[in-house]
């Protein structure tokens, strides 16, 4: 496993659990799950990836945005980087693309 994927696979399970165990807002606590991450190759930015059980994703996507200096302090607390990386929240379509998909592959039928 090459660095950087451990970097993002660190970041990862680390800002899931910061989600979880210190946000105290309802509408992400339980209901935000991290897909994805993406780091630049100089650690300075990232892309997180997520998906969440409520439909209005693009207030959700807002809200953890705004969680972003929240998250960034306890990761800094308990990640051991040179640099931890600026990064965005970006929802993940690619469920929904998927069920675009099948849909329209079960009309085909």
């Amino acid at each position: 496993m090459s660095r950087m994927h451990k970097i993002e696979d660190l970041l990862h399970k680390e800002i899931a659990s910061i989600i979880v165990t210190k946000i105290d807002n309802q509408d992400v606590k339980n209901t935000v799950t991290i897909t994805d991450i993406k780091v630049s190759k100089d650690i300075r930015s990232a892309i997180v990836y997520f998906t969440t059980l409520k439909n209005d994703f693009k207030k959700i996507e807002k809200i953890m945005n705004t969680l972003k200096p929240t998250i960034k302090f306890y990761l800094s607390k308990n990640v051991h980087l040179k640099r931890i990386p600026d990064f965005k929240f970006i929802f993940d379509d690619t469920v929904i693309k998927g069920q675009k998909i099948n849909t329209l592959l079960n009309s085909l039928k």
